[in-house]
């Protein structure tokens, strides 16, 4: 049962499916519970929401009862100019709550996504069986060497999976992706779709076109320039495109593009839409703000 989510998910992906999920930014685990059945995913975003660790693990918990897988969008820098690579504890965080999949916004290299997909998968060695019961080298050469750190308690169904079942489904199953939201990711991005362990491409659009200096037209020229490279790099490599949207009208479009995963909205939007078209029905008119 840990993985079935994912499972099915990666499943739906096979077959050709283009898959709809939604965000939830509400504390109360109940919107995950009401939207789980109507979504092949759900995201949570820990970048720009403040949702605490223990609000994660529930919201988990709860999608995982329904079958829903979770992807969970970690911080990332606005900038690092330096070796620091300050995603590794929020990764290690997410995945240790459970989570089935990790974004990682503002990447710009192809270095950046070897070391999101190394802080993805656990070490060699040890309890595993072959090819990954011998160690990895510490070297200066291999500073991308698998990195995650061990302390999967929910993951682990409390310590009911064997150790080195569980090692192997984690580092099989997880789903990671990564965020194309900067220039410098366009310029390296057949590079960064080549990199062995990475699942998905994210357009960040809203980010993206503000990067490419038109900042939230994602339907500019530059933008759309910019996604037709993600796509074909993402499509040479066999890698899937993910696009992160509130609008279901461009959502569409990026899907006719060719984009697989798509992610529209959340809870409160959903909510919010909802009862401003009821209260302009009710009220025979369009709905006017207070």
């Amino acid at each position: 049962m840990q993985f079935e989510a994912i499972h099915e998910f990666r499943a739906k992906l096979t077959k050709g499916e283009v898959l709809v999920g939604i965000g939830v930014q509400l504390a109360d685990p109940t919107s995950s519970d009401a939207l789980a059945d109507c979504s092949d995913f759900i995201w949570y975003d820990t970048e720009h929401v403040p949702l605490s660790p223990e609000m994660l693990k529930w919201h988990i918990m709860v999608a995982h009862g329904k079958g829903c897988p979770a992807i969970v969008r970690v911080p990332g820098p606005n900038r690092v100019d330096s070796a620091a690579q300050p995603w590794g504890a929020a990764i290690k965080h997410a995945l240790d709550m459970n989570a089935d999949g990790i974004a990682v916004p503002q990447i710009r290299t192809a270095e950046d996504v070897r070391s999101v997909v190394a802080d993805c998968r656990y070490p060699t060695g040890g309890q595993r069986s072959a090819p990954y019961n011998v160690a990895e080298p510490s070297t200066v050469e291999m500073p991308h060497r698998r990195s995650r750190g061990f302390g999967p308690t929910t993951p682990m169904n409390y310590g009911r999976i064997p150790m080195d079942k569980y090692l192997a489904k984690a580092d099989e199953n997880i789903f990671v992706c990564v965020m194309i939201e900067t220039v410098e990711a366009i310029a390296n991005i057949d590079d960064i779709c080549s990199v062995p362990g990475l699942d998905c491409v994210i357009l960040g659009a809203n980010d993206l076109s503000a990067a490419l200096g038109v900042p939230y037209k994602n339907e500019a020229p530059e933008t759309l320039s910019a996604v037709d490279q993600i796509l074909a790099a993402a499509k040479k490599h066999k890698k899937y495109v993910f696009f992160s949207t509130r609008y279901p009208a461009m959502a569409k479009k990026m899907a006719a593009r060719g984009c697989q995963i798509l992610h529209i909205g959340h809870d409160i939007l959903a909510a919010v839409s909802y009862q401003e078209n009821l209260v302009a029905d009710m009220k025979g008119g369009p709905y006017v703000p207070r």
